[in-house]
């Protein structure tokens, strides 16, 4: 497997210049079709007008959004001039109505979708639904790029893997594999693994073994939950192993959950400095 087809949503010239450019290096990297869609997001406010006894709700013009998408595209294509590698660049207008299932089936055909890191500085709701539609619409892998300055014209070379044994766990490591066959060294990380689980003779074992027979060099690292959260514990374990890649699976547990009480996926979403490669 090779990622061929390279995707993002543009939603702001500023927001997402940082992931315009790691998108712009991984593809030339890996010899890939960058496809950009330059979103014209219409939040479709609605003006009540009485009629008899009842409201008729009536959608303002659009002429807006599709001025913003074509900013946009001229934008990005002024960026991709001297391109060497294949792209595409198109502009893609939608309401709110129809924003995560829209967003989905523009980049569902893609091998790798890199999205903003939604929340922090200059992050709007935007990004959280551009991040989700693609997370939960696609079944591809994402890359989340961090705003910390990052080198995207080299392969990563200290992923770090966050293994819980799930199934999006499975499904993050199975998507990385491009990736992880040309690292120095890949870190498979357990924390607290369940004594009671199918792999509590040998934790992390299997999957390791998987990695190896790609080719990776592998280390298993079994720790302790000794901060308040699991994301602190992993946090820590980057900052030690100077990893450059964090692979997980999203969102264990329902979305409305993790809003609520939190959850590894939102912490490291919220407070990661390095890039997230996730798939759901």
């Amino acid at each position: 497997m090779a990622y061929r087809t390279i995707s993002m949503v543009l939603t702001d010239e500023e927001v997402d210049r940082t992931t315009f450019d790691a998108a712009r290096a991984l593809a030339e990297q890996h010899d890939a079709h960058l496809e950009v869609f330059c979103l014209g997001f219409d939040p479709m406010r609605y003006d009540m007008v009485p009629l008899g006894t009842a409201p008729v709700f009536t959608i303002p013009c659009t002429s807006d959004a599709h001025d913003t998408a074509k900013r946009m595209v001229d934008w990005a294509e002024a960026q991709l001039d001297a391109a060497r590698f294949a792209f595409s660049v198109r502009p893609f207008v939608v309401s709110s109505v129809a924003l995560e299932s829209s967003i989905a089936g523009m980049v569902r055909f893609a091998d790798l979708i890199v999205a903003t890191q939604p929340y922090g500085e200059g992050a709007t709701q935007l990004q959280v639904s551009v991040l989700e539609s693609v997370l939960f619409g696609t079944g591809a892998p994402v890359l989340v790029v961090p705003r910390s300055a990052q080198d995207y014209t080299r392969p990563f070379a200290r992923p770090m893997i966050a293994w819980n044994e799930s199934t999006e766990s499975l499904s993050a490591v199975r998507h990385a594999l491009p990736v992880l066959r040309s690292a120095e060294r890949v870190d498979v990380v357990m924390v607290d693994p369940p004594s009671h689980s199918p792999e509590r003779s040998d934790p992390g074992g299997a999957v390791t073994m998987m990695i190896a027979r790609h080719g990776a060099k592998v280390e298993v690292s079994i720790l302790s939950k000794t901060l308040p959260r699991v994301s602190d514990v992993l946090r820590r374990q980057i900052t030690d192993r100077a990893n450059d890649l964090l692979v997980m699976g999203a969102y264990g547990h329902s979305r409305f959950r993790e809003a609520l009480i939190g959850g590894v996926t939102r912490d490291l979403l919220e407070q990661t400095e390095i890039p997230l490669l996730m798939a759901h």
